[in-house]
Formats: structure tokens, C-alpha cells, sequence
């Protein structure tokens, strides 16, 4: 009778013990596919185009990445639309649109720097729940100091034509035209796309916001440095005026802290802050 008693509950611990929740990177990489639409816009000509672009932030419910992406979904979009090959693209040669979505999907999936990145976030997000990657072991965080970051942030705020009179200065403050490149040391695209997020929330977080005041002071500042009648030192003084700012402006410091408390759990890297 005591045997059958011990069988009877080693069953029942069996029906009601919860299963492994480990996912396959098959699933992760059938989901990428998901991340990449097709959408029809006016072309140059006003004639209609389509435009091969990212999804992360809106796929279906019952996705298995939605409610990661739902959150996070502007980190993925940065790190995907910088991996060589899966740039966004307006489709405008006569190509196929659905084979240029096909190759943008490939290189997403080929790509150990984009499938890294990806999976240390989705780790670090399912990690609270039990959730596991197949086969992949979370690797020990870098370490990046707050200036750094401030020194990147500042890049994305990119002076690149002044006008001749030299009192309109032209800046993009966009992840795709940026002084990132002309910085001396490289760049992980993950803390590229991590500071992207904090300055874009930054700037249009209100109307009128600190972020955006820095970059109006900064800008009075860069206009008043390109004194030359050389257009390209016109320029060269321009960003350097403006990079100084905003790299040490308060702005910067204050957004990507909040950005950091926030998110840096994601983060493969760690903030090392100045020493007060």
C-alpha cells in the first residue's frame, strides 16, 4: 500500500511539475521575418513606391517577441537598421519588393552581431519569467563610463552645411546621418542604439525641453564659431562647437541616466559614472 501511495505521488508531481521554458533559436529566428515590412508610400515622382522597412514595435499579440518588442522595440530597429545588409531602403530600381524584404530578412538572420545583441536582450527581459534561450549563456556585461556615452550623444547632433551669409546653420539629429564615424575610438552598435533612444526621447519628450534648449544654445554657439570664408572649415568649427556642448551639457547627462535606469538591465554594458 505504501508503494502505491509513493507511485501515486510521484505521478501527480510529474503532471504538475511545470516543463523547461526554453526557446529554440529556430523560433527567434523564424519571428525576425516578422520584423521586416513592405509598405507602399509616394515615390520622388509622387508616383506610389515601396519602402522595405522594420516592424518592431507592432507585430501581432500573440507573437513571441510582441511584448518584448512592444517595449523595447526601438533598441531592435536601431541595431537591425545598422546591420550591414539590412538597411531600410526605398525600392525605386524595379526590383521586386518581396525579394528585397527576403535578402533583409537573411542578412538579420546571418548576422552573429545582430543575433548576439538581440539575444542578450531577450535574455536579460525573459530572465525575471524562467524564459531561456536554447544553448546560448549570457556573456559578462562591458563596462562603458557616463562620458562616453555623453561623448556619443553628442554626435548624433550633426552640423553638416551653414549657410553663406552664416546666419542659418543646417543639423540633422538622426540615427543615420551623425558624426558617430568621426569619432577616434569605434562604437558598439548596441550602445549607438541605446544613446540614440535616450536623445530622441529627450528632445521631444515636451515642447520646449532641456534637451532641445541645450541643442538651441549649442546651435547659437556653433553659428558664432564659423568665422571663414572656407565652407568646409565653416563646418569642421561648426561640429566641433556643437559636439563640446551638448557633450557636456546637463541635458545630455540627465537623459541618458534616465534612459539608463530605465533600460540598462537590457544592456550588454554596464555605466561606470564619473567619480564626484
Amino acid at each position: 500500500m505504501r508503494l502505491i501511495a509513493i507511485a501515486l505521488l510521484l505521478a501527480t508531481n510529474l503532471i504538475v511539475a511545470p516543463k523547461s521554458d526554453t526557446v529554440p533559436r529556430a523560433a527567434i529566428a523564424a519571428e525576425i521575418a516578422s520584423l521586416v515590412r513592405i509598405e507602399t508610400i509616394a515615390g520622388p515622382d509622387g508616383r506610389p513606391a515601396s519602402i522595405v522597412g522594420f516592424n518592431a514595435d507592432s507585430l501581432r499579440g500573440r507573437s513571441l517577441l510582441a511584448p518584448f518588442l512592444k517595449a523595447n522595440g526601438r533598441f531592435v530597429s536601431y541595431i537591425a537598421s545598422h546591420t550591414p545588409g539590412a538597411a531600410a531602403r526605398l525600392v525605386t530600381d524595379g526590383s521586386d519588393p518581396q525579394v528585397v524584404r527576403d535578402s533583409v530578412v537573411t542578412a538579420l538572420r546571418e548576422s552573429p552581431a545582430f543575433n548576439e545583441r538581440l539575444y542578450y536582450m531577450l535574455a536579460s527581459y525573459w530572465r525575471p519569467t524562467g524564459r531561456r534561450i536554447e544553448g546560448y549563456t549570457v556573456p559578462a556585461r562591458t563596462v562603458v563610463s557616463s562620458k562616453t556615452l555623453q561623448r556619443v550623444g553628442a554626435r548624433f547632433f550633426y552640423p553638416d552645411r551653414v549657410s553663406s551669409t552664416g546666419d542659418t546653420l543646417f543639423t540633422h539629429v538622426c540615427a543615420g546621418i551623425n558624426g558617430i564615424s568621426e569619432l577616434p575610438e569605434s562604437v558598439d552598435p548596441m550602445v549607438e542604439a541605446f544613446v540614440f533612444v535616450a536623445v530622441n526621447r529627450a528632445v521631444f519628450e515636451t515642447q520646449n525641453s532641456p534637451m532641445m534648449r541645450a541643442f538651441d544654445a549649442a546651435s547659437k554657439r556653433a553659428k558664432a564659431a564659423t568665422v571663414s570664408k572656407d565652407p568646409a572649415k565653416r563646418v569642421v568649427r561648426a561640429q566641433r562647437a556643437m559636439w563640446a556642448y551638448m557633450e557636456n551639457s546637463p541635458a545630455m547627462a540627465s537623459a541618458l541616466t534616465r534612459t539608463y535606469q530605465r533600460y540598462g538591465a537590457l544592456m550588454p554594458f554596464q555605466l561606470r559614472t564619473a567619480a564626484k
